[in-house]
């Protein structure tokens, strides 16, 4: 298991999602804000600079935590390309978050990135590339309860928490196959009927 990929998935946004675990063990995760480091001008809202900054200090932990071999995030998909629908502040974020974040890793040492596909994402977890976002959340979320990746007493029961935990999911599928751990709807039933689920 020491060659096992060592995976750090990034669900990023204002509030971000992160996931790391070795291929076929459980993962831990969490979640958190690149909004909140006190820094913002007094009765005012934090910068983008600000946010990559946070950015940037967050990915330098993770990588001196954990010691990832890969990094994968979720790629960035603008929500409309009609002008006026997306101000270049949100542009900025949405790209700018993970190339804060890919620049820092790269520096550090961790040379193995990743974009996925929210819908391919979501295909291999829920068996459903189509869903939509917010409809597809809340089953990710029941699934990652019923693998036991989050439990009901967390403090941390975010979407971007179980955002980041499928990501990871799918990476683990693509990264190293033959230690995935099964997912399928069919598989978790038959485990809980086992008595006490995975």
């Amino acid at each position: 298991m020491s060659d096992a990929p060592r995976m750090l998935t990034l669900d990023l946004a204002s509030r971000f999602g992160w996931a790391f675990g070795v291929a076929g063990t459980a993962p831990v995760s969490g979640s958190r804000y690149f909004t909140r480091d006190g820094n913002a001008p007094k009765g005012g809202p934090i910068s983008n600079g600000a946010k990559f900054w946070n950015a940037m200090r967050f990915i330098s932990w993770a990588i001196e935590e954990f010691k990832p071999t890969n990094i994968i995030c979720e790629l960035p998909i603008a929500p409309s390309s009609k002008q006026g629908q997306t101000s270049s502040a949100a542009f900025e974020i949405l790209y700018g978050l993970p190339a804060a974040v890919r620049g820092m890793a790269y520096g550090l040492g961790v040379y193995e990135w990743e974009y996925a596909t929210p819908s391919t994402v979501r295909k291999h977890f829920i068996g459903n590339g189509g869903m939509k976002g917010d409809d597809a959340k809340p089953i990710v979320f029941r699934k990652c309860m019923a693998l036991g990746w989050i439990l009901p007493t967390d403090d941390d029961i975010s979407h971007d928490r179980s955002d980041a935990l499928a990501i990871w999911s799918w990476a683990e599928a693509k990264l190293a196959p033959k230690l995935a751990q099964p997912v399928d709807d069919l598989f978790l039933k038959a485990a809980s009927r086992k008595g006490g689920g995975i």
